[in-house]
């Protein structure tokens, strides 16, 4: 077993990384991911993930979360964190969605393609959160890092899982399962309310990529989190789109659209874009085929910052709020 199975790594953190998408091989999840010995408490625990068993022998007091998600979680349930990830939009340090932590602890970068061992060892850790952490994807950083402190890796792959057991993930191994099962209920709650509010959406359809020089990858897996969150708003891809054939080239779960064959994207009620660079958006969206696609005249046509495509992308429960505030007012349209 050499590398954690990426099968939907994202188009941003293909974009914002060099890290190569890997195929491994993982061990077979538990039924709920860990077991624990009732007569003991709560911990010592052992959780069960892509690179096999981690077994964390006390309620952890000095944790590092290594991805967003991870701190995300962590940080919304008061966990104590002495180390942790950067945003990686250049907006700030700090995710839009939480509170500012110390620069101390929110020091480790966000966008490096590999993970500083001497680094995470100054936190003194007693865990190592890398749930969503897209750089400790092969078992030689895994090792590494195990070497200073237990390593909570995903369950199977890299957002391979739902929103909802990655952030379970966290919860057991720092604790608080109740809390995040809290968590995850405010969130669900979140997407009823606005599925509730704008039954319009039902039935339609939406696409969603970037501009990346010249091929535009869309992301359209049926697994993609992106996909599984917009679907609980009751959207969907075309069909045009579900029967076309993915290029793992671009990001596993992403179809590459030309700018000569950008009509394809009129297959769409709704059309949210993200870029990886200015010049990219510029030359999208002076394209005269862009133009004329359907959601584009019909002003359903909806470009998005990097760090509202990084929540979209991948989701967790403690940006879903947040992240449907970004996405409100493109939805009220296509609704109506």
């Amino acid at each position: 077993m050499s590398s954690l199975p990426l099968g939907r790594f994202p188009v941003v953190a293909a974009l914002l990384s060099a890290a190569a998408v890997l195929a491994g091989c993982s061990s077979p999840p538990s039924e709920d991911g860990a077991s624990a010995d009732p007569a003991d408490g709560r911990f010592p625990v052992t959780i069960t993930h892509a690179f096999g068993e981690t077994t964390i022998p006390e309620k952890p007091q000095r944790i590092v979360a290594l991805g967003a998600n991870d701190l995300a979680v962590a940080q919304a349930v008061d966990a104590p964190i002495v180390g942790a990830v950067q945003n990686v939009s250049g907006s700030g340090p700090a995710l839009p969605y939480l509170d500012p932590l110390p620069a101390e602890v929110l020091s480790i970068s966000g966008e490096a393609p590999t993970i500083s061992a001497e680094q995470i060892a100054t936190f003194d850790p007693d865990v190592i959160l890398a749930v969503s952490a897209w750089q400790v994807a092969d078992r030689a950083t895994y090792d590494q890092l195990s070497a200073i402190a237990p390593v909570v890796a995903p369950t199977e792959g890299l957002y391979a899982a739902s929103m909802q057991d990655d952030a379970r993930q966290v919860g057991r191994a720092i604790g608080e399962e109740e809390k995040v099962e809290e968590l995850i209920a405010t969130a669900e709650g979140q997407l009823a309310e606005v599925r509730e509010q704008l039954p319009g959406l039902a039935g339609k359809t939406y696409l969603y990529g970037q501009a990346r020089g010249e091929i535009l990858p869309m992301v359209v897996g049926e697994q993609n989190q992106s996909t599984v969150f917009m679907r609980a708003l009751g959207l969907d891809v075309p069909q045009s789109f579900k029967d076309a054939p993915a290029s793992d080239d671009l990001a596993p779960g992403t179809v590459g659209v030309s700018y000569e064959e950008v009509g394809r994207l009129s297959d769409a009620d709704l059309l949210i874009m993200t870029f990886a660079g200015a010049d990219d958006r510029a030359t999208f969206e002076g394209n005269e085929l862009v133009q004329r696609v359907r959601a584009v005249q019909e002003g359903n046509y909806t470009p998005i910052d990097l760090d509202t495509a990084v929540a979209l992308q991948a989701p967790n429960p403690v940006s879903t709020g947040w992240l449907l505030d970004q996405l409100r007012p493109a939805l009220e349209k296509v609704a109506g």
